[in-house]
């Protein structure tokens, strides 16, 4: 079918009639003749109030102020007589009496060169405003916490040169602004940090990482040396590079001046309990007369107690490797070296409270075997082995003594120091079980307890 006039009107109307946008038409005489439903939409007007009428009378007559708006500084009447297009943003009013933000654009109907109505489009503004205003909003808030934050707080160019700070960044380095923005980080880091520091920094760079942890120091400007906790991230563009790096850093100064405060006290601590040890070791030689019952094995003790001293001290106190604990208490009794001592086991780190108490019972055990058991022979071996139980579950240690090839064995008539030290004193510092079997093949030791 060929496309006629009234084909073409009825699809012009069509349009109007779906558009989301509201569209007035005006004629010669400045009245609304033409209304859509978006328009009603918009104004809460029916299009039936708005035709026949000036617009500027119905939505446009008062200012937010509660002042009258003159119709001769009306714009969207301008358009008529000037034949130009005029487009712009103002505030209608509501039906219900409300002001509400709109755009418009206000075009000339023109026929034979000469105007004869305009077609007036409207967008509401409202929601626009609402998110603007709230992204403001947001901007404005991500600002004061940048600003105020009580951390110093930093981005970063590829140089390494401050692009913005923060007012805690300048009182953390002692620097005003204008003087700090004229640095690098290289420029104040202390050269003993600077080059791990530079190794990750290029790796954020390259996009190798997203982001790095480091302690490090800084001079500040007035010379002294302050310790910092650096936290960095990547500020990436639309392309998937770096733009900047996000700096975030906290003034630890103070905690690093306790914790080497703690430190010192701590081994001075570790060194008076050596020494103690020492002390008692040698009163013991020097008051018991040498035919002393249980003499020998009390200095064994003290002496035990002394060499795990000497590998929690290795590690500040922080524990101890089981493989590094076996291998020290077995070390007076032939050790792994001898052949005659197997140890098997996967890595497992003990708390310094588990690798005495171990320790202890090891020790017990070695001396026991020398004395009675498969170390008094030749032939005789020791297999110490551990798991975590069940294998799936690092919280939990099982540790195994076993000998074989020894004497033939008998329960004792008597529980000694050791044997007590082994079953009551150990289970109760490893908060585990523990168990002595006398089997006739060998004394089997089996203690089960958790682990970090």
């Amino acid at each position: 079918m060929p496309l006629h006039e009234h084909n073409i009107a009825a699809s012009f109307k069509a349009i109007c009639e779906n558009a989301t946008a509201a569209l007035f038409v005006i004629d010669a005489s400045q009245n609304c003749i033409y209304a859509n439903p978006a328009a009603e939409i918009l104004t809460g007007f029916k299009a039936s109030d708005l035709i026949g009428r000036r617009l500027h009378e119905v939505i446009h007559h008062t200012r937010p102020d509660g002042s009258n708006f003159p119709i001769s500084e009306c714009r969207l009447d301008r358009a008529l007589p000037s034949g130009v297009r005029e487009k712009g943003e103002d505030v209608f009013i509501h039906a219900d009496g409300s002001f509400y933000p709109v755009s418009y654009t206000a075009s000339p109907i023109v026929e034979d060169g000469e105007a004869v109505g305009t077609v007036v489009e409207v967008q509401g503004l409202a929601k626009k405003k609402a998110i603007a205003l709230e992204r403001e909003r947001e901007k404005a808030l991500l600002a004061n916490t940048f600003d105020n934050a009580a951390v110093g707080i930093a981005h970063v160019g590829h140089d390494g040169r401050w692009l913005r700070i923060n007012e805690k960044l300048c009182e953390i380095f002692g620097y005003d602004r204008d003087e700090l923005l004229g640095l690098t980080f290289q420029d104040i880091t202390h050269p003993d940090d600077l080059d791990d520091d530079l190794v990750m920094f290029e790796k954020l760079k390259s996009g190798a990482i997203v982001g790095y942890n480091l302690e490090k120091r800084y001079y500040r400007k007035d010379g002294t040396v302050i310790w910092a906790r650096l936290t960095t991230s990547s500020q990436k563009n639309a392309s998937g590079t770096m733009e900047f790096c996000i700096a975030v850093l906290e003034d630890i100064t103070t905690e690093k001046e306790h914790q080497q405060h703690l430190d010192i006290l701590a081994g001075e601590l570790q060194h008076r309990v050596k020494n103690t040890l020492a002390m008692v070791q040698a009163i013991a030689r020097m008051s018991l007369p040498e035919d002393t019952a249980g003499k020998e094995a009390f200095l064994s003790r003290i002496l035990a107690l002394s060499r795990s001293h000497d590998l929690l001290l290795a590690d500040n106190w922080s524990g101890s490797g089981i493989s590094d604990l076996v291998e020290l208490a077995t070390h007076p009794f032939g050790g792994t070296e001898s052949g005659r001592i197997n140890v098997s086991g996967p890595p497992c780190r003990l708390s310094s409270r588990t690798s005495l108490a171990l320790s202890m019972a090891i020790n017990e055990l070695c001396t026991n075997a020398m004395k009675y058991g498969a170390l008094s022979v030749d032939e005789g071996t020791v297999n110490i082995r551990w798991n975590f139980n069940p294998a799936d579950d690092r919280s939990q240690l099982k540790f195994i003594w076993q000998e074989i090839g020894g004497p033939e064995v008998s329960p004792p008539e008597r529980k000694g120091f050791g044997t007590t030290l082994i079953e009551r004193a150990l289970a109760s510092e490893l908060t585990g079980e523990t168990a002595v079997e006398y089997l006739p093949s060998g004394v089997t030791f089996k203690c089960s307890f958790p682990v970090d």
